[in-house]
């Protein structure tokens, strides 16, 4: 999804680059100040997470000029190689996501994420004091391919069900 962005006004703009490199896909989402979002793709990897990257990372600065992004956020299991390779903040995972849920849907109390790698359950909870909503606890399963996203996936492909 592109957004549709004169050159003149794009290069006025302050915009955030958010990237989540896992190793299945590559998430990339550009917002800009009022968090409206202006671009967001979805990129298998197909195992080659970084070349994946390094492709979306060029047709982006095709586009823009990294001097228009205040910030890059970066999270997922290659978040952080990523960022040593590229620059940006690294995010963990459990942090992105129960931040992100707290601000985007503040009423949900759990989230099941189920990555390529892992799944994790995250407990979220209500502040008594600021009534915000906040991280309680989590707890994964470790690096195994069964319960993952990615076993999810090749199984659905297996019998013919879309997933």
């Amino acid at each position: 999804m592109r957004a549709n962005i004169a050159p003149a006004e794009s290069k006025k703009l302050n915009l955030y680059l958010g990237l989540d490199l896992g190793s299945i896909s590559l998430n990339t989402v550009i917002i800009d100040k009022d968090e409206n979002i202006l671009e967001n793709y979805y990129d298998l990897c197909h195992g080659q997470p970084f070349l994946v990257l390094k492709k979306r990372l060029t047709d982006l600065l095709s586009r823009f000029d990294a001097g228009q992004f205040k910030q890059i956020a970066i999270t997922g299991s290659g978040g952080k190689l990523a960022s040593e390779l590229i620059g940006g903040q690294f995010i963990n995972e459990i942090i992105a996501q129960s931040k992100s849920v707290a601000k985007l849907y503040p009423e949900i109390r759990t989230i099941i994420e189920m990555g390529g790698e892992d799944s994790k359950l995250i407990l979220m909870e209500q502040g008594k004091e600021t009534g915000h909503s906040s991280l309680s606890d989590f707890t994964m399963n470790s690096i195994c391919a069964a319960g993952t996203g990615s076993f999810l996936d090749q199984q659905a492909k297996r019998i013919g069900v879309p997933i």
